[in-house]
């Protein structure tokens, strides 16, 4: 069995592979923006379980902040 190298003819450029593609660095971070917003959005959504718990943990955090606030004496 033979081992082949393939050439590749001097006519043919090749691609610097190293080269930032603007093209694909904007295609990249809308795909970015947009997954970050889904999961902001799904983590906000009171329809999904997740969501729902996240906004009853907010409520209780704020509930048990204000509730401190108010036992606690003002400082003068």
């Amino acid at each position: 069995m033979s081992t082949r190298t393939w050439q590749v003819p001097q006519e043919i450029a090749m691609p610097d592979d190293d080269k930032p593609d603007p093209v694909f660095e904007t295609f990249a971070s809308r795909l970015i923006r947009r997954e970050a917003k889904r999961r902001a959005a799904l983590e906000l959504s009171t329809a999904t379980p997740a969501g729902l718990e996240s906004a009853l943990a907010k409520i209780s955090a704020e509930v048990t902040a204000d509730a401190a606030a108010v036992k606690t004496p003002a400082k003068r």
